[in-house]
């Protein structure tokens, strides 16, 4: 008799549940570090202790093949697979993969089309289109949505205008692509499939009696991982390997669906006890991840969505204990921003936190620069995941060659505006006025003015520079970070943060335009609802350390042009409030360090240091021209929570203990001055 002690051990109640739950249908609602992969290898081995299934009647799917392989290595740790039988653990695309080449039919060939973007160029010519490298993409990725969401080339006009599609073409004329595309694959009895066919061709050949009927033989029970992410043709699939059968356990939490750009649809997690009404529902919201601080503030923006269903209404119940609260950080531009979170990164490697186990995540990879140029400057070994470093990017490798070749020529004028001869030289590589259509068309574009920012600044510093020595200058700069180590701080998307995790998150470029990005502001409360998931996802990567932080202006020259993101409305993130440390967690137990926010073993950052030594400069004169004390006129805790809160306006400042009406109408605006004049202030 199996023991069921080894499968249940270190379970908390509900994913005993989960894992217990009779044969049949289970649907898991698992939040973010709630345990989910061990619940779900739990359940398969359970049902393969009980005698309810055998190993190689197991088939589980998820979408990456990090995921599978995470499956796959809990799995052999439970040891529940028989001699030369195990369970298939697998992304759908590779189960697809498998299926055709053994149900293939013969007489008909096939092979998989590994790059299709010389088979779409083929196509946009063919209908008269011409195509960049970006907007190629960009017409791949909407013939992926269309299949994935089951839309045809007839239908995919409407569909696509429906949905708000940021297409690099009208509507139409994809569609005219998209159809040309599915004939170019056709060559009589031989076919080219692409990735999304092998999910399409391997649900039309279980329309096969025979095909079917052995596939079902094989495989008796399914486990689907992530099912928020699950599109259309993927349920479709996943309909006919089920057939009548109902022997399936799904797991998903539909406060992370973050792609439905690509056709991703929480719908069937949401609504998988309508369609089967007999099954055991199991919600998971003991957060094992984080601490509960970092879990209060991710509640706060998830449960400020609009419309919630019942199925995305987890409330995280950290498990950890206590750490440092959340903090928030507002700057006056993108650099003095990233100064700042190097700043307080150094802190923390100082303090003991390994370089691996920190992270800094922003919207868009174009905003990865300003943080590998301070990071490099600090010497901070760094890696980018999920895109390439900026300075190897495709369009800023063009824009670096072009520029080179235009500064070695020797007819430009001596006295040639080198700005504007930078832009002229960007301008045909995509670095147009206005913002382009399509993601890959933006993200270049997005890369190209990120490039032409540093143009920007190094020209401000050094006004007459010539175009060359602006090469020299740029061409040192990708030669430093041209091979970063590949260990250190992580600098990811949102989007590619999805399922990992860090001891310190610092989620950086927090305005409106940004984080909602402008296109889902402009696409209608559903974009923007998306764009607040992402944001959850981020809050929800960090174990112990939250920081939070975003700029007024890019540059910092003339007026404020940005505002914080409206998904810290309404937030709590003045940490002070807590009466606990905002660095260690530790009880403040005296007067001092409740002012300061801070225990004494806690320092304030390096900018912190500059302004407290302007502080205490400023006060020194102030109590010299009044004739009193130093201490009368504030105290050093009062000095040391400015610095480290840098309050934005006289009320932050008075939020201080200690600062009352009259300390503020007496100093208020002086203190406040000096706080913007060194480098700007925090809101929150």
């Amino acid at each position: 008799m199996p023991d069921p002690h080894r499968i249940l051990d270190g379970l908390d109640p509900e994913q005993q549940r989960a894992v217990m739950a009779p044969r049949g249908p289970v649907c898991v609602l698992a939040g973010a570090g709630t345990g989910k992969t061990r619940t779900i290898t739990r359940r398969i081995a359970h049902l393969i202790d009980s005698g309810q299934v055998s190993p190689g009647h197991v088939l589980a799917v998820t979408f990456t093949t990090r995921a599978a392989g995470e499956l796959r290595s809990r799995l052999r740790a439970l040891e529940i697979s028989g001699p030369g039988v195990s369970v298939q653990a697998q992304t759908f695309h590779a189960a697809a993969l498998r299926q055709l080449r053994y149900f293939w039919p013969r007489g008909l060939t096939w092979e998989l089309l590994d790059h299709k973007l010389p088979v779409v160029a083929h196509a946009a010519r063919g209908v008269g289109v011409t195509t960049t490298s970006e907007s190629l993409r960009d017409l791949a990725t909407e013939i992926e949505w269309a299949k994935g969401s089951l839309i045809s080339p007839a239908d995919y006009p409407a569909r696509a205008a429906t949905a708000g599609r940021d297409a690099p073409f009208g509507h139409d004329v994809v569609a005219a692509v998209y159809d040309a595309y599915e004939a170019a694959k056709r060559d009589g009895s031989h076919l080219l499939l692409d990735f999304d066919d092998l999910i399409i061709y391997a649900g039309e050949i279980l329309r096969e009696p025979d095909a079917a009927a052995n596939f079902r033989a094989r495989y008796r029970c399914f486990v689907v991982d992530e099912y928020q992410d699950i599109t259309p043709v993927q349920q479709r699939l996943l309909d006919s390997w089920l057939g009548e059968r109902d022997n399936l356990t799904v797991v998903g939490d539909a406060n992370q669906t973050i792609y439905s750009f690509a056709g991703a649809t929480a719908d069937y997690l949401l609504g998988f006890t309508r369609r089967f009404p007999e099954a055991t529902l199991v919600r998971l919201e003991r957060d094992y991840r984080s601490t509960p601080e970092v879990v209060a503030v991710a509640n706060q923006v998830i449960g400020a969505a609009e419309e919630r269903s019942p199925g995305t209404r987890l409330e995280l119940i950290g498990q950890r204990d206590r750490g440092p609260a959340p903090r928030p950080a507002e700057f006056a531009d993108d650099m003095r921003e990233a100064r700042g979170v190097v700043a307080q990164i150094k802190h923390l490697v100082n303090a003991g936190t390994p370089p691996a186990e920190i992270a800094v995540l922003y919207r868009v990879n174009a905003q990865s620069e300003r943080f590998e140029e301070v990071l490099t400057e600090a010497g901070i070994s760094y890696q980018v995941r999920g895109a390439e470093a900026f300075f190897t990017r495709t369009e800023i490798v063009q824009a670096m060659r072009k520029l080179t070749d235009v500064a070695a020529r020797d007819d430009l004028p001596a006295d040639a505006d080198t700005a504007r001869v930078v832009r002229a030289v960007l301008a045909p590589l995509g670095l147009g006025a206005d913002e382009p259509a399509g993601p890959h068309a933006k993200a270049r574009w997005e890369s190209l003015r990120a490039l032409m920012s540093v143009v920007d600044e190094l020209l401000a510093d050094e006004p007459g520079m010539s175009l060359r020595r602006l090469v020299s200058e740029l061409t040192t700069r990708a030669e430093e970070r041209h091979t970063p180590e590949r260990t250190g701080i992580t600098l990811a998307s949102l989007h590619a943060a999805k399922g990992l995790e860090w001891d310190a998150v610092f989620l950086v470029g927090l305005t409106e335009g940004s984080v909602p990005i402008a296109q889902a502001i402009s696409n209608g409360a559903e974009a923007i609802e998306e764009e607040r998931r992402l944001f959850y996802v981020g809050i929800t990567r960090a174990r112990v350390h939250l920081y939070l932080s975003w700029s007024l202006s890019r540059t910092g020259a003339g007026r404020v042009t940005r505002r914080r993101t409206r998904f810290l409305d309404g937030i709590e993130l003045d940490p002070r409030r807590s009466g606990r440390c905002v660095e260690c967690g530790a009880d403040l137990v005296n007067p001092e360090s409740r002012v300061r926010g801070r225990c004494g073993s806690c320092r304030i950052e390096e900018q912190g240091d500059e302004l407290l030594a302007a502080l205490r400069a400023w006060r020194r004169d102030h109590a010299q021209e009044r004739g009193i004390g130093e201490l009368a006129v504030l105290t050093d805790a009062m000095l040391e929570a400015i610095a480290d809160r840098r309050p934005a306006d006289t009320a932050a400042l008075g939020s201080i203990p200690g600062i009352g009406p009259v300390k503020l109408e007496q100093l208020g605006g002086a203190v406040v001055e000096l706080v913007r004049a060194r480098g700007g202030a925090r809101r929150g």
